[in-house]
């Protein structure tokens, strides 16, 4: 959510390296990617609006769900 109050900067490089690598497969991996690409590009429409409303708080959530989706499908693979 840092990223949504102006800091796009600072959190992506963190989530790219925490999510893409931890050894997932090639295709959670270019989802991952293409997650995140779509997140940083909405977090930098955010930042320049000046303010944060519900649709963006909304929007993060449905972001997140994406990810955390793709995460509990690869661990599900590795059992």
């Amino acid at each position: 959510m840092w990223a949504a109050l102006g800091r796009p900067l600072e959190v992506m490089p963190f989530l790219r390296g925490k999510l893409l690598s931890n050894g997932y497969s090639d295709n959670a991996r270019r989802e991952l990617e293409y997650l995140l690409k779509e997140l940083e590009r909405f977090y930098k429409r955010v930042a320049c609006c000046g303010e944060i409303e519900e649709k963006h708080m909304k929007a993060i959530r449905s972001f997140s769900r994406d990810i955390a989706s793709i995460l509990a499908f690869e661990k599900s693979k590795a059992f």
